[in-house]
């Protein structure tokens, strides 16, 4: 017999709200990255269009929903599951995969030249499951169809019929994988979770009156005021001259031509940063600082790596440290598996068993095979579109520990933005070299940028989150994991449906410059160079690799050992990264600084009496880059990014 509970936040209504509004942000995101080129909604972890939704659920709808009656309004586990799937929608809409997807299947083709050979080069590897191969229907998707004339879909269905299978299963590998974690990072490691802290502030029932305690605290309503006071006054200057701009980026130069320290004022960051434990916190600063000093003295003393820089890193600065960064990133995903090796057997004994865990939205057994028959899916799909086999599984287990790793640090740490700081493909690239790989698998791994290239916002934050955020209700409802597939089956269709329609409207090249010049040269520029020159100084390369692989052994033997060791491992790996250095580290330099202090002088009490208003930092700043975004759709304004990353 089903309990009762058991459906109660994955009700017909909760679900149908949150289907339509994934639909709405499938549709608002792509038009205000392509079209308007303001703040990037689905950019993150958190993506800032659901925030704001549910800032307007939260204070506008469910108020007059309880004028009408108890019964009309939503409960809070029906709240939780209309966020869930906006998070997860969010995810394929734009940054997350639809907005490269479709030009860079494309763009090895529109791009070529006989300049660059890329049709001699990566055309004749292409396979007709992953691209158009009507060239014509490619040239009007980046110049735009004459009057009159349909988009022509049917040059498109296999290819999307494909990367759609595809993309679902490997989504379903990132649901089962996120239940197997789920325990062991909840309720074993009982990590922070900082991006849940708002939501879960959001949707407070109200002790008294219609209003929760969260809307009537006045300071909140400071915090909320300053983000919005200052970036409405910037935006202003769009439209007038006399709204001076106040200055909130810039950098400053240490070594003129060659070097220079970035800042940036970012409210939502500082808001997050305030969450965090202040030891992760100040790793994460300090570690930015000694990449810093590296630069300065790599750049002195001359410091350089044949080959140069590969792409899917994150950051833009020396090779040396990206390498760094990734040995140490990958150590600490391995780390991270091996240490819930206890939880994963307790798993796997009801899984043989046949039993199941309350706790989770679906069995153990199924949560194991799922993994599995979806791990060898994708790399049968991959070998079939042109890699081979042991560079398709190389690629599917570092997507693992790349998402393992970031999740990871976004569940500790609660940065929205986290990126990884090398990619498996740069590994594979570099570590076999061209000789070995041959253009069709480095044409595969090009087109894997497709779904494991820009990773910030990606679908394991979206599902671990969700997971953490059903975890505090009593039984969280088996009917959860339609509902997540269903937001995704929902964010994709509406998302490649007005992508199309814009790019065949207006012309691709006449929308968003990044998603139709920048992302689909990106991989083929890089391989053909590699391929070209591959001179790549790979013991060089691997041997800081190597290095902050053992460096990251030792920052978890101290953590492990030592209580009163002060750096996390957390911050190293990330540090450098591109969010951090230009988004990020003076940000939570800020707020370790503040929190450091409120807890010194004012302890516990002040600082959660505090947290109101750092809280409204990310909400004033999200609601005010979403208003934007439409006041300016309307008036035709472009470029006024309020907020990104």
């Amino acid at each position: 017999m089903t309990n009762k509970n058991d459906l109660s936040g994955v009700s017909a209504r909760a679900v149908l709200t949150g289907a339509a509004l994934v639909l709405a942000i499938s549709f608002i995101s792509p038009w205000s990255v392509l079209m308007v080129q303001g703040s990037q909604l689905t950019s993150n972890a958190i993506p800032i269009i659901a925030v704001a939704i549910l800032f307007f659920i939260t204070l506008v709808a469910m108020p007059l929903l309880r004028v009408l009656g108890a019964g009309f309004a939503f409960r809070r586990d029906e709240l939780i599951t209309i966020y869930a799937m906006m998070l997860v929608g969010s995810v394929v809409v734009t940054t997350g995969f639809t907005g490269s997807f479709l030009s860079v299947i494309t763009g090895a083709m529109y791009y070529a030249t006989p300049e660059n050979e890329w049709a001699e080069l990566f055309l004749p590897y292409i396979n007709p499951w992953l691209a158009p191969t009507n060239s014509e229907a490619i040239r009007l998707f980046y110049e735009g169809l004459p009057q009159g004339m349909p988009i022509p879909w049917s040059a498109w269905s296999m290819p999307l019929l494909a990367w759609v299978t595809f993309i679902f299963a490997f989504y379903f590998l990132v649901l089962c994988l996120s239940v197997l974690l789920r325990g062991q990072w909840v309720e074993n490691e009982r990590l922070v979770y900082p991006l849940t802290r708002l939501p879960l502030a959001m949707i407070e029932e109200p002790t008294k009156g219609r209003l929760s305690d969260f809307y009537r605290n006045r300071i909140l309503w400071i915090g909320f005021l300053i983000p919005l006071a200052l970036h409405s006054w910037n935006s202003l200057n769009f439209y007038h001259d006399a709204f001076q701009p106040i200055v909130l980026n810039g950098q400053i130069e240490l070594i003129p031509g060659a070097l220079a320290l970035p800042y940036r004022f970012n409210l939502p960051i500082t808001g997050f940063a305030y969450l965090m434990p202040l030891n992760v916190a100040f790793s994460i600063w300090f570690f930015f600082i000694v990449g810093m000093i590296e630069r300065l003295i790599f750049t002195r003393i001359g410091l350089s790596i044949k080959g140069g820089s590969d792409i899917w890193t994150s950051g833009g600065g020396h090779t040396a440290i990206s390498h760094q960064m990734a040995g140490g990133f990958f150590a600490l995903s391995i780390f991270v598996l091996w240490t819930a090796r206890p939880h994963f057997r307790y798993l796997w004994e009801l899984a043989k068993k046949g039993r199941n865990d309350e706790r989770e939205i679906i069995s153990p057994r199924l949560a194991f095979a799922g993994l599995i028959l979806s791990a060898i899916f994708m790399i049968a799909w991959l070998s079939l579109t042109g890699l081979d086999i042991y560079v398709a599984t190389l690629v599917v287990i570092g997507a693992v520990l790349v998402f393992v790793g970031l999740s990871r640090i976004v569940c500790e740490a609660g940065i929205p933005g986290a990126q990884m700081p090398m990619a498996p493909q740069a590994f594979i690239t570099r570590g076999f070299g061209p000789e070995t790989l041959g253009l069709g698998n480095m044409t595969g791994l090009g087109y894997s940028t497709v779904w494991l290239g820009e990773t910030a916002a990606n679908m394991m934050n979206a599902v671990v989150h969700a997971l953490k955020l059903v975890s505090n209700e009593a039984r969280p409802s088996r009917r959860l994991p339609f509902a997540i597939f269903l937001a995704i089956a929902v964010g994709l269709a509406g998302s490649i449906w007005i992508t199309m329609q814009m790019a065949y409207t207006y012309g691709g090249i006449n929308l968003n410059n990044w998603y139709y010049n920048g992302a689909p040269r990106w991989p083929f520029t890089y391989m053909a160079s590699v391929y070209n020159l591959p001179a790549a100084d790979v013991a060089t390369r691997f041997g800081f690799a190597g290095g902050g692989a053992i460096f990251m052994g030792v920052l978890l033997f101290m953590r492990q050992r030592f209580l009163w060791w002060p750096l996390h491992p957390i911050g190293f790996p990330i540090a450098n990264t591109y969010t951090i250095m230009s988004y990020g580290w003076l940000a939570i330099f800020m707020a370790w600084a503040c929190k450091a202090i409120i807890l010194r002088y004012g302890g516990v009490r002040l600082y959660r009496a505090m947290m109101p208003f750092f809280l409204g930092l990310v909400l004033g700043e999200f609601s005010t880059a979403v208003l934007w975004t439409f006041i300016d759709g309307a008036f035709g304004i472009q470029g006024n990014r309020i907020f990104n990353f």
